[in-house]
């Protein structure tokens, strides 16, 4: 079984559900699914990015792509001035003053950034940021979700492709559910591996939160 490529995915997922009618389903449905629950559940190294955002208006688009901030600073003469999140209604409050100035605050409205005070100048804004994975395509045959972890698309897929499709055996789907959360939790696990790999050794809470993907519960390191 071979699952490097979009093309090898379509047929394997084809394979395991013993269909062979369902190419467009596979991937403008199941793949799709997929790929929306990664974006939803995921943050991890992989999906850091950063834009730099010219900031000469009270509001400016968000970059392609984008999903969460992870910090937002304005950069001035090689100084960085961070700038803090508050809520739409907070800033309603503090655009009523109409006052100006170098922007210290943001809030997000839809797909736009809003900054307060309003822009007296033109600032350089680097956005460092939670950016989706590019989807599968006939033009982009692979991704590192689907390299270094196919099970993710292979049990995700299925897990969709049964809801759709009906009349699997409960335990089947049960099956294909668990294997998709394990391999969900696996990226995050390797990821938290990676990002503590070489630093001191951590004190471990006693304190437990729960899993995004599932209801068993996990340690926090702090």
């Amino acid at each position: 079984m071979a699952l490097s490529t979009y093309t090898e995915l379509k047929t394997t997922i084809a394979n395991w559900l013993n269909r062979t009618d369902l190419t467009s389903e596979i991937s403008d449905d199941f793949i799709v699914l997929t790929e929306a629950d990664l974006n939803a559940k995921l943050r991890i190294r992989q999906m850091h990015d950063q834009a730099t955002i010219t900031i000469d208006d009270e509001t400016e688009s968000v970059p392609t792509g984008f999903l969460q901030v992870r910090d937002f600073f304005i950069l001035s003469n090689g100084q960085k001035f961070p700038m803090t999140f508050i809520s739409p209604a907070q800033m309603d409050s503090i655009k009523a003053s109409s006052t100006t100035g170098v922007p210290s605050s943001y809030t997000i409205l839809g797909s736009t950034f809003r900054f307060a005070p309003r822009p007296d100048n033109t600032y350089t804004g680097i956005l460092n940021f939670y950016k989706k994975f590019t989807a599968l395509s006939s033009q982009n045959t692979s991704n590192y979700i689907l390299t270094d972890h196919p099970a993710v698309y292979l049990y995700g897929s299925l897990f969709h492709a049964a809801n759709f499709l009906g009349g699997f055996d409960p335990n089947q789907v049960q099956q294909w559910s668990q294997m998709y959360q394990t391999a969900l939790e696996r990226i995050e696990l390797n990821d938290r591996e990676d990002s503590f790999s070489g630093s001191p050794l951590q004190i471990r809470s006693d304190v437990t939160v729960g899993s995004p993907f599932t209801r068993r519960y996990v340690t926090t390191i702090t």
